[in-house]
């Protein structure tokens, strides 16, 4: 028998012995972990805590029949980890256990690492980096994920979200880049990070100063990062929100920090989250509230998370087709960025919020500093960057213009 004829049997008999099909044995669920270094330095792992974790990576739950067909391409979802957490927290069968509470889910999941980080580009008196953790996700992670592996365009296909940090920073980077984000996910977050609540307590979570992260509590960029004040961004995503009530389910595991903290952080979640959903109903936002008895920790999102994607992440959105964006509006504090289809990019930092609307043909933008605009960015670029030389100006703030047609 040829050697290549004698290897392939093999395979089948392998495949045969363990009770599966040749087609099954190569479409089974399987968990792949990646390095996601930060090669423009948005990161320095020397200089952030990891969590135990040496160094950037993630790990990716990619689903049935993503190997047998390599022609297909599937929605994605970001599951974001929480203050304390790395990259391998939600597959810990102790903690996550996302094999299992995922099990069958049609997408790929693609957990990453974040430090004690809370997704934001940190103020730092001004400076604005060491670490850049919004600038390395939107720049970084979402593209090397889309180079790598075979995501399905839209945004109607691509989800974000955890749980506590997480969850407020799927929020804020789904608010970041409306163009990539249909869906955001919040399992007990923080989606008023400028409430009293966060502004005391959060220092000692993270191990760093609330200014040293947003600024003082009621500066340009603690709003600018504090979605319950951006709801203009996600106008057009669709939202899950799922909090316990901060009473514990006495049938579900004992733990002393969940009786104790992990109370009085559920309910100031709790509150918040009902504020913030509330909120957002008014300004027109698809909003889908899961209450709960529970308070912050594992066995409750262990149970939350099915009922997630039960519900369903992947669906149309209020503006599904990016380039049908024609009325918005999209406040920012960021250097540069996609702002439905149109790359923006500051000559220089920014310490005001910026406004910019689109109404038709006119796009205008108030708050202070010159910027560069360029239409026809992709949909998977937060760079700035457009694809339409021709419809590309810079001028100072405020302006108005209105853009050639086709652009």
């Amino acid at each position: 028998m040829h050697g290549s004829a004698r290897l392939a049997l093999t395979s089948i008999l392998i495949a045969l012995s363990a009770g599966l099909a040749p087609s099954q044995a190569s479409a089974a669920q399987r968990l792949e972990t990646i390095d996601l270094p930060s090669s423009k330095g948005f990161v320095q792992i020397d200089k952030v805590r990891l969590n135990k974790a040496t160094k950037l990576q993630a790990n990716l739950l990619l689903p049935d029949g993503y190997d047998a067909d390599p022609a297909k391409r599937w929605p994605v979802f970001y599951l974001l980890p929480g203050v304390g957490d790395n990259m391998s927290t939600w597959n810990d069968p102790l903690k996550g256990d996302v094999q299992k509470i995922a099990k069958d889910f049609p997408a790929i999941i693609v957990m990453p690492e974040a430090g004690r980080g809370y997704f934001t580009d940190w103020w730092r008196g001004g400076q604005r980096d060491n670490p850049q953790w919004e600038r390395y996700y939107l720049e970084e992670v979402v593209p090397t994920i889309e180079s790598k592996y075979r995501i399905l365009p839209g945004r109607r296909n691509h989800a974000i979200g955890g749980i506590s940090m997480g969850a407020y920073g799927g929020v804020m980077l789904a608010g970041q880049f409306p163009s990539y984000f249909g869906t955001a996910v919040s399992f007990s977050g923080l989606l008023d990070s400028q409430a009293p609540e966060a502004v005391s307590i959060l220092p000692a979570d993270i191990g760093s100063p609330y200014a040293k992260i947003w600024g003082p509590p009621t500066s340009p960029y603690a709003r600018a990062h504090n979605p319950l004040k951006m709801l203009d961004n996600i106008n057009s995503t669709r939202l899950y929100i799922s909090t316990g009530n901060g009473t514990p389910d006495f049938t579900l595991p004992f733990s002393v920090p969940a009786y104790t903290s992990g109370a009085v952080s559920e309910y100031a979640v709790w509150r918040q989250s009902l504020k913030f959903a509330a909120r957002a109903r008014v300004e027109g936002v698809a909003v889908e509230y899961s209450g709960h008895k529970g308070v912050h920790d594992w066995p409750y999102w262990r149970r939350e998370v099915p009922r997630a994607l039960r519900w369903g992440l992947f669906g149309a959105t209020k503006v599904d087709d990016v380039a049908s964006a024609k009325t918005w509006t999209y406040k920012t504090m960021a250097p540069r960025g996609n702002a439905w289809g149109i790359g923006y990019s500051f000559a220089a930092k920014t310490f005001e919020l910026t406004t910019f609307k689109r109404a038709g043909q006119v796009l205008s933008g108030k708050g202070v500093g010159t910027v560069t605009i360029n239409p026809g960015a992709l949909d998977t670029d937060a760079t700035g960057a457009g694809t339409k030389p021709e419809c590309s100006f810079t001028t100072k703030l405020p302006f108005e213009r209105t853009l050639p047609a086709g652009c």
